[in-house]
C-alpha cells in the first residue's frame, strides 16, 4: 500500500477527467479558541483531485490514529495518507457518466453514501447491485468496483477506516489494488 498523497493530474498523453458540473465541496471545520470555547477554525471550499481512471477525489479530512488527535492545528485534508492509513479518512469521490472504477480491495472498512446519481457496484462473484442517492453500503474489505452507466455525474461520499485483513476459509485476503492512482 502506498503511504503517498493524493494523485496528481493525469500526465498530457491520458484522457483527463472531464470537468464536473457538481458543485464544488464546502467544507466547515471546528475547533477551540485559547479560552476553549467552539470557533470555525476554516470554512472553505476545497478543490477535487482528477483520478487517471476517470472519477475524481476531494480529500476532505484524514486522522493518522483512532481514537483521532482534535488538538492539531493540522488541515488533515492535506495529510498525506495513501488509500487508507491507521486512523479514517474522508473524501467525496465524483464519478462522471460511463466512468468505471475497476475492481480492488483496500484492507479498510468503508461506509458509502451515495449523495446524487446512481452508481453499480460491482463485486468479483459478478454481481450488480444498483445504488442511488441516499442508499448506503458497507464495504467490509471486499473487492470491488463502480461503474456509472448513467448519462448524469454520481457523487459518493466515503469513510473509510483500515481493518484487519479478511480471513476467509483460514485464507488471509491482502490489499489488491490493480490500477495505478497516481
Amino acid at each position: 500500500m502506498s503511504d503517498k498523497a493524493l494523485p496528481s493530474p493525469p500526465p498530457k498523453d491520458l484522457p483527463s477527467t472531464p470537468d464536473s458540473p457538481l458543485p464544488p465541496v464546502r467544507r466547515v471545520v471546528t475547533g477551540h479558541a485559547p479560552d476553549a470555547t467552539a470557533v470555525v477554525k476554516s470554512d472553505d471550499t476545497i478543490p477535487s483531485i482528477p483520478l487517471q481512471i476517470g472519477p475524481s477525489v476531494t480529500p476532505l479530512w484524514a486522522t493518522e490514529e483512532l481514537p483521532a488527535d482534535v488538538s492539531s492545528p493540522q488541515d488533515k485534508a492535506q495529510l498525506e495518507t495513501g488509500l487508507t492509513n491507521d486512523g479514517a479518512i474522508m473524501r467525496i469521490l465524483d464519478v462522471p457518466p460511463g466512468a468505471k472504477f475497476p475492481l480492488h480491495r483496500t484492507v479498510s472498512l468503508d461506509y458509502v453514501y451515495v449523495v446524487r446519481g446512481e452508481v453499480v457496484l460491482t463485486l468479483d462473484d459478478g454481481s450488480r447491485t444498483t445504488v442511488r442517492a441516499n442508499d448506503v453500503v458497507v464495504q467490509q474489505a471486499t473487492m470491488h468496483g463502480w461503474e456509472n452507466e448513467t448519462n448524469s455525474w454520481a457523487r459518493m461520499l466515503l469513510v473509510m477506516m483500515r481493518s484487519q485483513e479478511p480471513v476467509v476459509g483460514g485464507k488471509r485476503l491482502e490489499e489488491d489494488v490493480g490500477f495505478k492512482i497516481e
